[in-house]
């Protein structure tokens, strides 16, 4: 039987939901987005969960880096075994807000307050770098829904930040993924083309 027909609805550019599309809550916080309410989950943003603001027009970059293992050899370099490989993802993203919760993210949530109308960030790096749940909210052509949920990720490199008249400050993360209890890094949950909700 022949393969179906190529289908334009499936090649598609990636954009934020407007008003709010990437949001952040301590690992534990309950009401994550799931496989059956990631299509509403932005409508109604559970308690706990806080808007991390706008990121750059180039969007963020998801890196899966595979290390294949290597061999185990012996004194005279016969291959004996071999150690299994491994793949670690990340992602890194550029806040574009400069407010509590996305210096927090940076910085550490402890060391970040804002009180009587001054934010005051303390660069304490033994008490930055915590886990964090992480939702995009994204939409594909047509409108279609695509959630990212990391349940569990933390900061695990920063970029440097320009301070001029010419650029925005942006403060760049890269967000390393840590398996829950189910092994899963990362969900992805994408509105489909070719199968329709029951």
């Amino acid at each position: 039987m022949a393969a179906a027909a190529n289908n334009k609805k499936n090649v598609s550019t990636v954009r934020g939901h407007a008003g709010g599309y990437l949001f952040s809550a301590p690992v534990g916080t309950t009401g994550a987005p799931t496989k059956t309410s990631f299509k509403t989950w932005v409508n109604s943003i559970p308690n706990g969960w806080e808007n991390l603001g706008y990121i750059p027009e180039d969007g963020f970059t998801e890196t899966p880096e595979v290390d294949s293992g290597e061999a185990i050899r012996d004194i005279n370099l016969e291959k004996i075994d071999d150690t299994d490989g491994a793949v670690t993802e990340s992602l890194t993203v550029a806040f574009r807000e400069i407010k509590k919760h996305t210096l927090g993210t940076v910085y550490g949530h402890g060391n970040v307050t804002d009180a009587s109308g001054t934010l005051e960030v303390k660069h304490r790096w033994g008490q930055a770098f915590e886990h964090y749940q992480y939702v995009f909210v994204l939409l594909l052509k047509d409108d279609r829904v695509w959630v990212k949920y990391i349940p569990d990720g933390k900061v695990t490199g920063i970029s440097e930040v320009t301070h001029n008249k010419t650029t925005v400050c942006d403060h760049e993360v890269t967000i390393s993924y840590n398996d829950d209890a189910d092994g899963t890094g990362c969900y992805d949950w994408i509105e489909s083309t070719e199968t329709t909700a029951p």
